[in-house]
């Protein structure tokens, strides 16, 4: 971004209190404070965020050499340090983004629709940039502050811009497209994602269409009757579809397990292709791409050569523990700076105390290697890796620039790298998997992992973020928020989700026993933890590992004074039973408890808490009632003789959105992070954070005479065929699911499991899927078959579920 800090103030309406810097300068514009790589050409933009406002970092940015901030807040000046003072921080990064799109004539692609905008996005890209230098959003940047963020990405060599936009609500369009300024346009579709936004489903097509302004055109599946008839008389839309009266039409072939033969018929020419996949989804994805390829100039041989370097793209990181005690982050479906970046940081984020080796490949991107080289070098330096495996012939060059320390292996062939990975001997390390989608480094990633099971647990980290964030809609700004990671966090991988919540900055962790507690301290996690069933701890080891005890009984904490040092101070929890008869002091313990607290004041007193029996229903309203005021007069006889005030918390997850006024000092949040709540309100605010999912091992034909699994127990009523699932009861998937039919999911469409669930494996009916395939992915629960779905059918309860998915099944952690 090339401006004097006089024209940036004039751009974004600032006042200021001095400018020393006139001159144009190529200033990079961050929102992190803890990613700042050139402090004398940063501008540095205080937003404020869910746990943080970034004016709060600015003393510390001025130490490491930042000298400008944009502020939307009155704060006290330094000496020699700019300050450009903007009614909204936001509205400042767009108006510097559309400045700086106004300096490019080149073509923009702008997407947008339901579902599909990241992919379509990602595969053009991937095809076009064998001809054009391309900038686009780095992963699904799509909000109003991403779209800014990666517009400011474009470079003097970039000669195509493809960016997406999404929306949510009404009215946010025209400040997307400003900023993108797209000649050409795709709507990928139209769902109901995001429906609550929006008055009713013309309106939300009035508002999508909106990014398509000023278009020439732009693009649309035909083959959606509502939307056809919506936009036929638009003289900017045309659509692509398999009927005559679409703009280009499509002729689909005959499928098979290598993909599909599709022919176009576009602008009055024929076109052949090969598409890798075959599903409808991945179809509607791919059209446009051809379309606007053709129309950028590209030859049919072109756009066919980039199909090779296409896979089904998974937007996210994934997290997941590694052999020989190493944890991996998987990124290798694309390779950029910018995405690069975004890597590093991740990486840099999920653990701070493992060496770390990077796995890299050639950038794809030849016309700009040398400036990608010097850029990679940085960020290797910068965030500390130690070790770096390189894949391809022109990332060996970075060798020889390399700290003398940084140990570099090179490989040719990511075959010839796999080959030799056991010789590597990589173990107690982080590893970052970062490459150009033609090397296929996820093979290193299954390679490395700790589990090859079929069967995976996908747990979304965003989406407990963004249920955290709910839950706080509910709370005082004040009130703080245990997470409670007990039983392996609910069976979701306990330091991965522990990890991210210290990063997100939740108050204190809570498990069930030392061991639990122990490991997060091993593997560096470093905010208060709680042991809630210390009751046979080793109270010494949990001091020295500063690790807090709850005490809920006489006995228990006479033993913890007998066993720790007096000199120390200790931090302990005290535990009341107010009715659920659990864990916990009576009110009859209450006076010898406190007599026993002021003798022994080396013993701090953290909090005191209890826990709600049916706070989660309005049926036991006055128990609850009669629990919470139990608790608070226990709570004051407590605090008034140890004269200081120790926390009070009692509501727990389902207890949050039904009794917000007993939410005192803190609340403690667990399967609620996870998107499992039983108050009707609030469900549907929440997004489901798991999704288990496994894969097809063989297809075979049955009549409906055939008995299916163990004691005869299934069959089908007419002659079909059956799927045999890589997943049993041995996994956590209940052996009546198949007796109840339970119905799983193979792409979008329902299947009942047939007879019982065998211990690693189940049968599925899929007789009404034509395409059906071995290796196809089938889903147990997430996206379109809930977790309480399942629960109803086998009687369980959601905890119960997911504590009960085994080890075996792997859990790969992703984040947008």
């Amino acid at each position: 971004m090339n401006f004097s800090l006089i024209q940036i103030s004039q751009i974004i309406h600032a006042s200021y209190n001095s400018i020393s810097q006139t001159t144009n300068i190529n200033w990079r514009l961050e929102i992190d404070s803890r990613h700042i790589h050139y402090p004398e050409q940063t501008i540095f933009v205080a937003l404020p965020g869910t746990h943080h406002h970034g004016i709060q970092f600015i003393p510390d940015l001025i130490k490491k050499g930042v000298k400008v901030f944009i502020i939307d807040q009155d704060i006290p000046y330094e000496d020699n340090v700019t300050y450009l003072k903007v009614d909204k921080c936001l509205t400042a990064i767009q108006e510097l983004a559309i400045a700086h799109r106004n300096k490019f004539i080149i073509p923009c692609i702008g997407i947008t629709g339901s579902n599909g905008k990241t992919i379509i996005k990602e595969w053009l890209s991937q095809i076009v940039q064998q001809n054009y230098s391309v900038c686009k959003n780095p992963k699904s940047y799509n909000s109003q502050l991403g779209v800014a963020l990666s517009v400011l990405q474009l470079l003097d060599n970039h000669e195509i811009g493809i960016f997406e936009a999404g929306i949510s609500q009404m009215n946010e369009m025209n400040q997307l497209r400003e900023m993108i300024q797209p000649s050409i346009g795709i709507l990928s579709n139209l769902g109901d994602a995001h429906d609550s936004g929006f008055e009713d489903r013309k309106a939300k097509l009035k508002e999508k269409i909106e990014l398509f302004k000023n278009c020439k055109y732009f693009y649309y599946p035909g083959n959606d009757n509502w939307l056809h008839e919506n936009l036929k008389h638009d003289t900017n839309a045309r659509s692509w579809g398999v009927s005559e009266n679409n703009n280009s039409k499509i002729i689909l072939g005959n499928a098979n397990s290598n993909g599909l033969v599709v022919k176009i018929i576009h602008n009055q020419n024929s076109y052949d292709f090969h598409l890798p996949f075959s599903d409808s989804a991945s179809i509607e994805n791919f059209i446009p791409c051809i379309l606007c390829s053709l129309d950028l100039g590209l030859s049919q041989e072109s756009i066919q050569s980039g199909f090779s370097q296409l896979q089904s793209f998974r937007m996210r990181l994934e997290h997941k523990e590694g052999i020989n005690n190493c944890l991996l982050i998987n990124d290798s479906y694309s390779l950029d700076i910018n995405s690069l970046l975004i890597s590093f940081q991740q990486a840099d984020q999920y653990n701070k105390t493992l060496e770390r080796v990077l796995f890299i490949t050639d950038f794809p991107d030849s016309k700009n290697e040398n400036e990608n080289h010097n850029r990679l070098i940085q960020l290797i330096n910068k965030y500390k890796f130690t070790r770096i495996i390189g894949v391809g012939s022109s990332i060996r060059s970075i060798s020889t620039q390399l700290d003398r320390n940084t140990k570099f292996h090179s490989y040719s062939t990511t075959e010839e790298l796999l080959n030799n990975l056991d010789q590597l001997q990589i173990k107690n390390n982080l590893i970052l998997i970062k490459g150009a989608r033609i090397f296929r480094l996820e093979r290193v990633f299954e390679e490395l992992s700790l589990s090859n099971h079929e069967s995976i647990l996908e747990i979304n980290l965003k989406s407990i973020a963004h249920n955290i964030s709910v839950y706080k809609s509910f709370l005082n700004p004040s009130t703080q928020i245990i997470a409670v990671v007990k039983a392996s966090a609910y069976g979701s991988g306990q330091y991965e989700v522990a990890r991210y919540l210290e990063h997100l900055g939740v108050h204190m962790l809570a498990v069930a026993y030392q061991d639990e507690a122990i490991h997060l301290r091993n593997k560096g996690i470093q905010c208060p933890i709680m042991v809630m069933n210390s009751g046979l701890s080793d109270f010494e080891k949990l001091s020295e590992n500063n690790i807090d005890s709850v005490i809920f009984s006489l006995p228990q904490l006479q033993r913890m004074i007998q066993e720790v040092s007096h000199n120390t101070e200790h931090r302990i929890h005290i535990k009341l039973d107010t009715g659920m008869n659990r864990l916990g002091f009576k009110s009859s313990d209450l006076v010898e408890l406190i007599q026993v607290l002021l003798d022994n004041q080396y013993l701090k007193v953290i909090s005191i808490f209890s826990h709600l029996s049916g706070s989660d229903s309005s049926d036991y309203f006055d128990f609850t009632q009669q629990q919470y005021s139990s608790f608070t007069e226990a709570y004051k006889q407590i605090s008034k003789s140890l004269l200081y005030d120790p926390k009070a918390h009692i509501l727990n997850s389902g207890g949050i959105s039904i009794h917000p006024t007993m939410q005192l000092d803190i609340v403690r949040l667990g399967i609620g992070m996870y998107g499992i709540d039983n108050n009707p309100k609030i469900i549907p605010q929440l997004e489901k954070a798991h999704r288990l999912k496994t894969k097809i091992t063989q297809i075979k034909k049955v009549s409906s005479s055939d008995k299916i699994s163990y004691s005869l127990s299934g069959q089908l009523n007419s002659d079909g065929r059956i799927a045999v699932l890589s997943i049993g009861y041995a996994d956590g998937l209940p052996r009546s699911a198949g007796i109840k039919n339970y119905q799983v999911n193979i792409k979008g469409i329902k299947c009942k499991i047939i007879g019982a669930v065998c211990m690693d494996m189940c049968m599925i009916d899929v007789s009404h899927i034509q395409d059906v395939q071995v290796g196809d992915e089938v889903e147990i629960f997430g996206l379109h078959s809930s977790i309480e779905e399942l629960s109803h059918v086998t009687g369980r309860i959601p905890y119960e579920i997911l504590c009960g998915i085994s080890a075996r099944v792997k859990r790969v952690f992703v984040e947008e």
